[in-house]
C-alpha cells in the first residue's frame, strides 16, 4: 500500500526535484496492481498549488486547466481517498503533541496511521499485510512516520 502526501502527489503533476522517481514508484504499485491512497486534504491542496502555479507564470493558462484535468482523472480512477472521520481525527491529538507538525501534514500523517491499522484489522493471523509506504518529500513528516514504524519513501532522495 502506498500513502502519499501533498507534497508529493504534486510531482505527478508539475516537473520538479523527485518527479522521475515518484513516478517510477507509481508504475511499480500499479504493476503491481496496488492501491495508492491519500488524505481528502489532498485534493484541495493539490488544486490549491496548481492555482498558484499558474498565478505564478509557471503554468500558462491551458497547461493548468490540462493539469487540472489529469489530477481529477487520477483523483476519480486511481487514487483511493481516505475520509476525515472520527478514526483519523482520533491520532491528531498524539501525532502534534509528540511531532512538530503543521495542522495538514499531521491530518497526513494520521490518515496513514489509520490506513495501516485497518489493513491490518482485515488480515487473518495466518496471513500479513502488505506494509504501508508512506511517501513525502517533507523531512520532519517523515521522521514521525518513521517513529510510528511506517516505511517511508521521500522521491527526492528515492529513500
Amino acid at each position: 500500500m502506498l500513502y502519499l502526501d501533498s507534497s508529493v502527489l504534486i510531482k505527478r503533476y508539475h516537473a520538479e526535484a523527485g518527479t522521475k522517481a515518484l513516478n517510477s514508484k507509481l508504475e511499480e504499485e500499479a504493476r503491481n496492481l496496488h492501491s495508492v491512497f491519500t488524505s481528502v486534504l489532498t485534493y484541495a491542496e493539490v488544486h490549491a498549488a496548481l492555482a498558484r502555479l499558474k498565478k505564478e507564470s509557471r503554468l500558462s493558462a491551458d497547461e493548468a486547466v490540462e493539469t487540472q484535468d489529469k489530477f481529477d482523472t487520477d483523483w476519480f480512477f486511481s487514487i483511493s481517498p481516505i475520509d476525515l472521520g472520527s478514526g483519523v481525527l482520533a491520532f491528531v491529538r498524539n501525532i502534534v503533541a509528540n511531532f512538530p507538525l503543521r495542522g495538514a501534514d499531521a491530518l497526513h500523517l494520521a490518515s496513514a496511521l489509520w490506513l495501516r491499522d485497518i489493513a491490518r484489522l482485515g488480515v487473518k493471523s495466518s496471513q500479513h499485510a502488505d506494509p504501508l509506504v508512506f511517501a513525502s518529500s517533507d523531512v520532519q513528516l517523515l521522521k514521525a512516520a518513521l517513529k510510528h514504524q511506517i516505511e517511508v519513501f521521500n522521491p527526492e532522495t528515492k529513500k
